[in-house]
């Protein structure tokens, strides 16, 4: 999958998302307000994974006012307009990913911890890419998520029992 073309040498388009988003809203009937700019500025800028109580924080932080509603629908519209993506890790909280503009993303998950690695691997993007050839789809995404213990987590309930 050639990601060049959605992305820069200085990380993702942002300008283009701007717009993908502008005539997402604009088809819908809504706005382009100054709070959905800052929501979308915050999730351009994320290299990984994030939850959405993580992102108000961080705009609360920076100073900007915003409510919890906003940034729920915010993320909502973000996913129907392809830009986000849902990564469906556990059933406890939603997690959210840049779609355009990045390499897919891979996730080793400890269930005992909650402890989530992210990792890369060109041979699952060959497969990927392979096994959608095979049936005749071109790729356009794909996640690839491993669940497991971890050694210090299977210590750690050993020393209790």
């Amino acid at each position: 999958m050639d990601m060049s073309r959605l992305q820069s040498s200085n990380g993702p388009l942002i300008a283009p998302m701007c717009s993908i988003f502008r005539r997402f809203l604009k088809r819908k009937g809504l706005k382009f307000t100054p709070e959905r700019a800052k929501i979308l500025d915050a999730v351009l800028s994320k290299k990984s994974m994030f939850e959405a109580d993580t992102l108000l924080f961080e705009i609360r932080r920076a100073g900007h006012r915003v409510s919890k509603a906003t940034i729920y629908r915010t993320l909502k519209h973000l996913l129907e307009a392809n830009i986000v993506s849902e990564v469906l890790i556990d059933s406890k909280q939603s997690h959210y990913e840049l779609s355009f503009g990045r390499e897919p993303a891979n996730y080793l998950v400890c269930v005992e911890t909650d402890k989530i690695v992210e990792f890369s691997n060109s041979q699952l993007s060959e497969l990927a890419e392979n096994i959608c050839h095979k049936h005749g789809l071109d790729l356009i995404n794909y996640r690839f998520v491993v669940y497991g213990t971890s050694t210090s987590a299977d210590k750690a309930n050993n020393e209790d029992a």
